[in-house]
């Protein structure tokens, strides 16, 4: 009896143990992404994965809804004057930093004078060069001016999160940032989690859980399990394309589907020979099998891609030049451009994201069918980033992805412009110059809007900068305990709603 009695507390300890830890996980939300942030300062940041967990801490004037709608943050309203060189915003009232401090215009002026001077060495400095004065004419009022009209300006705005001006010369904001959003920074482990707590005196009411955590999960097959295993609630990242039919048929697992803002693609740099010449980029180009890697790899996710502005966009561009996959084109033009197949030695680098180890190694087979030679190389996603942003970067070849392609300014002024601040390629070509610098000036529903950017994207394709290889499909995996979230366009906008989640 006594042992038995002994047995019976035991389980009862137990049981009452593991009742708390169910009821205290229920106000505690945990996401997965596919790599760690590289920092947590919007100014300096320009990764998703970074932007995923900034976008939950801190906040923009304006953001993108599910629907790639504008819609207010930390400002109420904005107005163009009538030749478009003036936005006035209107701020919100009542909304206080992390700290307790009211934020105020102050706190948006020093943020956006900070990115634009070019002391400090912003890589979002030419989203706003355009501004040529912010002019605060009280604590919730102020005016952006500019010195020319920006079509896409706005959306730009959406793109940079409000820093406390109080905080922002603070060495260690990088890594321990203090914001105005639903949730604030309590610790950070690299490589093991962000631990974020609740922000009970958050202006849009306070989140229905107490706790988010967000961890880096690089495998897709391990993201997966510890969806299915109950280790984490929630992710919105490339999944395993042959699970998605049954995931679909599983009632523990909601899956949710919608069209894309980003691509993949394969880059060039144009400094380093042969890729400074054409017909290698086209000859490349021709080596990618594409609807092999939509069908198979991707399992029918995604879209073949064919340019630099996604489908379903109204300045898509279908009738570029395409180059369909066809090894004997590609020997063709390598011949063409004097590449001795038998001596030559390609080097194609990547990230440590299994789909792109798994295309790096395909286009190495389509090259080795004509005996060329690639080498592949897979590196941490952080430091493979931060390198790839350097001016001078060593990559010849590069697989990577653009995501929030919400227009066609955003999608092509950054990458192909010869001062662009994402131009990994060192492209420099004056007409796509031109027409980039123009486009911004027109208004964006406008015809001749359409028809510049559609000659942009037959430069940018005729001169095979890239090679394109799809257009993303966004798919949201969530228990179906959890309630409120919907995949956001915008990746980096996934976790921004995370205090109106809540589980069940």
């Amino acid at each position: 009896m006594k042992k038995l009695l002994t047995v019976l507390i035991l389980l009862s300890i137990i049981a009452l143990g593991w009742s708390s830890l169910v009821f205290a996980n229920q106000d505690r939300i945990i996401i997965g992404t596919a790599a760690e942030a590289v920092g947590l300062d919007p100014r300096m940041e320009t990764d998703i994965y970074s932007g995923q967990r900034i976008y939950v801490i801190m906040e923009p004037l304006v953001i993108f809804s599910t629907e790639m709608e504008l819609a207010p943050r930390l400002a109420t309203s904005w107005e163009f004057n009538d030749d478009g060189t003036k936005i006035t915003f209107n701020l919100r009232e009542g909304v206080k930093w992390h700290d307790g401090v009211p934020f105020t215009a102050e706190d948006v002026k020093y943020t956006y004078e900070w990115i634009l001077n070019p002391e400090n060495q912003s890589p979002n400095r030419s989203l706003y060069v355009d501004i040529i004065e912010i002019e605060i004419e009280n604590d919730h009022l102020l005016h952006f001016h500019l010195e020319k009209p920006n079509s896409f300006l706005l959306n730009n705005l959406a793109r940079i999160c409000i820093v406390p001006a109080h905080h922002g010369e603070e060495a260690d904001f990088r890594e321990n940032p203090v914001g105005t959003g639903p949730f604030q920074f309590v610790s950070w482990s690299r490589d093991d989690r962000l631990v974020l707590s609740a922000n009970q005196d958050y202006w849009g009411g306070a989140p229905n859980v107490d706790e988010l955590e967000i961890r880096p999960i690089p495998e897709d097959s391990g993201r997966l399990f510890a969806l299915e295993a109950g280790e984490i609630d929630v992710y919105q990242d490339q999944p395993i394309p042959e699970e998605i039919a049954r995931l679909e048929e599983d009632p523990s697992i909601n899956v949710q589907r919608i069209p894309g803002t980003g691509y993949r693609y394969l880059g060039f740099n144009t400094t380093k020979p042969p890729f400074d010449d054409v017909l290698v980029r086209r000859a490349m180009s021709h080596l990618v099998p594409r609807e092999g890697i939509v069908d198979v790899l991707q399992e029918g996710l995604g879209i073949v891609a064919t340019g630099p502005v996604p489908a379903g966009l109204p300045w898509y561009n279908p009738d570029v030049p395409r180059y369909d996959h066809d090894v004997d084109k590609a020997l063709e033009l390598f011949t063409e451009a004097g590449i001795d197949l038998d001596e030559a030695v390609f080097n194609l680098y990547s990230h440590e994201d299994p789909a792109f180890i798994r295309i790096a190694e395909i286009i190495q087979f389509e090259a080795s069918r004509i005996g060329l030679t690639i080498r592949t190389h897979v590196e941490e996603w952080g430091a493979y980033w931060s390198r790839l942003q350097t001016p001078d970067h060593p990559y010849e070849m590069y697989l990577v992805d653009w995501f929030g392609q919400v227009d066609p300014d955003r999608a092509m002024y950054r990458q192909y412009h010869t001062d662009g601040a994402r131009n990994f390629g060192m492209f420099s070509n004056e007409e796509l110059d031109y027409l980039l610098e123009k486009g911004q000036t027109v208004p964006p529903a406008s015809e001749e809007s359409i028809s510049i950017y559609n000659q942009a994207q037959e430069i940018v394709a005729d001169q095979a900068y890239y090679a394109f290889i799809h257009y993303y499909e966004e798919v949201g995996l969530s228990k179906a305990s959890l309630n409120g979230f919907t995949p956001n366009p915008f990746v980096s906008m996934t976790w921004a709603n995370a205090h109106l989640f809540y589980k069940e």
